[in-house]
C-alpha cells in the first residue's frame, strides 16, 4: 500500500491554514474566517452528471483482492462484569460502533490493528477472529449471512458472518474513511480514485484541484499494488478524469461484482444512507447527494456545507450544516431540512457556536494530538495523503487526519416520534422538525476546546428512549423529554455511537475495549449497528 508523507494543504491555501498544517501554534487572537466560494450553497446536479458523462475517464474497475487468516485471542482479554462483559482488544486503539447480528457481535480490532472479531452477543465468548492484510477496520454491516467492512488501508472485505471465511474483497484505495452500507443485496461505499485500482486505467486518472496535492513533497512509498497485465490505452483513447477525488461504488453483496460507479467531489462522511430505492450521502466537502440505487443515476446534488450524514423522513432530508458567515470569529452549525420536491431548506433548530467544527480550535486539541499519533502508527506521520482530499474535510468539519475523518459522525440527527435529536458538541438537543423550536437540551460534561471533537456520539434509539455514549465514559439513558433514566459508568472514554439489541448496550471505547452492558430491559432493542441498521437510516421507533 502507498503512504504519502505530506504536509496537509489548506483549503484555498490561506496562510493561516498553512501554519496550522505545519503544526505551528495558532495566533492567540482568532482571525475571521473567509468562507471560500466553493462552499457557498449551490445546486451542482448538472456538474455531477457532467463528471459522470462519456467526456471524462471512467473510475478504476479492477482491484486486487485482500487476504485474511484465522487468529486467536488471549482468554484473559475477556472479563465478566456484574452487568455484562468487557473484552480488552490487543491494539488498545479506538474501537468503532459494534454490530449485532443473529446473536453475535462483530467489532473492529481498532484503528491501528489488522484484526476483526466476532463474539457471542450474550456471553462475550470468542466465536472467531481474523487477521487482515490491511489496518484500520471500520464498523461493519451484516445482511444475508455476510458481514462487510472497510479498512482504512485500503480494502473492502466481505466475510461469512458465521465463520469469518473470506468471501471477496477489493483493494479500493488508500485511505478509506467511510463505513459501507447494505441495501437490497447491494453494498455501497466510497474510495479515493487517485489512490486505488490497479493496472493501466489507474494511470490515466488525474482528479485535478480537488486532490489538494502538497507541492514539492515526495511520497514515501512503502508498497505498491501489483498491476494487472493489460494492454495500455493508446494516447488518443486516454481521457482526463473529472475534478473529483473520490468514487461511490455499488457492488453485489454475495459476489463483490461491481454494479456501477459514480464520481463524487470528496469522500463520503460517515456512511451512505439507503431508503427503499434511493441512496443519500453527504461528503466532507459539504455536498448532499441523492442517487438511484439501481443504476446510480444522479438525481440531485446540493453543495450546502453539510456536516453530517442525512436522515430521510418522507419528503424531508435532515442534516446539520455550517451556518457561519464570512468574517465570523468561530464556526456555527444548525440543523436543517431539505425538501426533495421543492429543493428548499428550512431550519429545524437554532444555530449554535460550533468550536467542535472550527479548524483553528480543533488543531490544538487533545483529539488532534491523538489523531496525529494514530495516523503515524498507520504510516501517515506526515498527515493524510493528498488522495484523501483532506482539505475538503478540514475546511468544513475541522478535521483532516485519516483517523479523525474515519471516526467523524457529526451532529447527526436521530428522528424518533416526530422529533429530531442530536448531539451538538457538548449538548444533546431535541427539536420540533416542523417548527424548528428547541424543546429541550441536556449538557454533557467536558471541555470542548481542550478535548476536541464532540463530548457525545449521535444518540441511538431503543425502547422509545435515547442511549448516549460520552467522552467522559458514561453511557446515559435519556427519555424523550430529556430526563436521565439511568447512567452506567464504564470508566472508558467513547466517541462512537452505541449498538443496542436484546436489552444489551454494546460500546466500543477509545482505549480498545468492547463493553456490553446487560440492562435487563428487553425493551431496549432494535439499534443493531451505526445508524440503527445496515441502511444507516437513523430513524428510531417510539
Amino acid at each position: 500500500m502507498s503512504r504519502a508523507m505530506v504536509v496537509l494543504s489548506a483549503l484555498c491555501g490561506t496562510l493561516l491554514a498553512a501554519v496550522v498544517a505545519l503544526g505551528d501554534p495558532l495566533p492567540t487572537a482568532p482571525m475571521p474566517k473567509v468562507v471560500p466560494e466553493a462552499m457557498i450553497d449551490k445546486d451542482i446536479t448538472a456538474d455531477v452528471k457532467d463528471w459522470n458523462s462519456a467526456k471524462f475517464a471512467a473510475p478504476p474497475s479492477q482491484f486486487r483482492a485482500g487476504h485474511v487468516k484465522p487468529r486467536k485471542l488471549d482468554a484473559k482479554a475477556h472479563k465478566k462484569l456484574a452487568d455484562g462483559f468487557s473484552v480488552q482488544l490487543p491494539s488498545g486503539a479506538p474501537i468503532p460502533t459494534p454490530t449485532v447480528y443473529r446473536g453475535k457481535v462483530y467489532v473492529s480490532g481498532g484503528f491501528h490493528s489488522k484484526e476483526f472479531y466476532c463474539f457471542d452477543a450474550t456471553t462475550g465468548a470468542l466465536v472467531w477472529a481474523i487477521d487482515l492484510d490491511d489496518d484500520g477496520p471500520t464498523a461493519a454491516v451484516c445482511d444475508g449471512s455476510v458481514c462487510v467492512f472497510n479498512t482504512e488501508s485500503c480494502t473492502l472485505f466481505a466475510v461469512d458472518a458465521d465463520t469469518g471465511k473470506h468471501l471477496w474483497s477489493h483493494w479500493l484505495g488508500d485511505p478509506l474513511t467511510s463505513t459501507p452500507t447494505i441495501a437490497n443485496g447491494v453494498v455501497f461505499t466510497s474510495y479515493p480514485a487517485n489512490g486505488g485500482g490497479v493496472g493501466g486505467q489507474q494511470q490515466n486518472l488525474n482528479p485535478g484541484q480537488n486532490a489538494n496535492p502538497a507541492p514539492n513533497i515526495k511520497p514515501d512509498v512503502k508498497e505498491q499494488p501489483q498491476p494487472i497485465k493489460e494492454q495500455p490505452a493508446k494516447p488518443a483513447d486516454m481521457k482526463k478524469a473529472p475534478p473529483c477525488s473520490h468514487v461511490l461504488i455499488a457492488l453485489d453483496l454475495k459476489t463483490g461484482k461491481i454494479l456501477w460507479q459514480k464520481w463524487i467531489e470528496s469522500d463520503v462522511m460517515s456512511a451512505p444512507v439507503a431508503t427503499d430505492k434511493e441512496l443519500f450521502f453527504t461528503t466532507f466537502g459539504g455536498v448532499v447527494y441523492k442517487l438511484a440505487q439501481k443504476d446510480g443515476e444522479v438525481l440531485s446534488a446540493v453543495r450546502t456545507r453539510a456536516t453530517s450524514a442525512p436522515v430521510v423522513v418522507g419528503d424531508d432530508v435532515f442534516f446539520s450544516r455550517r451556518t457561519d458567515k464570512n468574517g465570523a470569529a468561530c464556526a456555527e452549525e444548525g440543523n436543517v431540512a431539505w425538501s426533495q420536491k421543492g429543493g428548499a431548506q428550512r431550519a429545524t433548530g437554532r444555530a449554535r457556536e460550533a468550536v467542535y467544527l472550527d479548524e483553528r480550535v480543533q488543531a490544538v486539541t487533545e483529539l488532534a494530538k491523538n489523531a496525529q499519533a494514530l495516523d503515524a502508527s498507520n504510516g501517515f506521520a506526515g498527515g493524510a495523503p493528498a488522495q484523501a482530499n483532506p482539505g475538503a474535510a478540514k475546511g468544513n468539519i475541522g478535521q483532516s487526519n485519516v483517523s479523525s475523518m474515519q471516526a467523524f459522525q457529526g451532529s447527526r440527527v436521530l428522528h424518533m416520534g416526530g422529533r429530531n435529536y442530536s448531539c451538538m458538541g457538548d449538548s444533546v438537543v431535541c427539536n420540533d422538525p416542523k417548527t424548528g423550536k428547541e424543546l429541550w437540551s441536556y449538557k454533557l460534561d467536558g471541555d470542548l476546546k481542550k478535548q476536541g471533537g464532540f463530548l457525545g456520539a449521535p444518540p441511538a434509539a431503543a425502547g422509545g428512549d435515547l442511549i448516549m455514549t460520552t467522552l467522559k465514559g458514561d453511557v446515559i439513558r435519556l427519555n424523550a423529554e430529556g430526563k436521565v433514566v439511568k447512567t452506567w459508568e464504564t470508566k472508558s472514554p467513547t466517541r462512537f455511537q452505541a449498538a443496542v439489541e436484546g436489552g444489551r448496550i454494546y460500546v466500543g471505547t477509545q482505549d480498545g475495549k468492547l463493553i456490553c452492558i446487560d440492562t435487563g430491559d428487553k425493551a431496549l432493542t432494535g439499534w443493531t449497528c451505526w445508524g440503527g441498521n445496515p441502511q444507516h437510516t437513523g430513524v428510531g421507533k417510539k
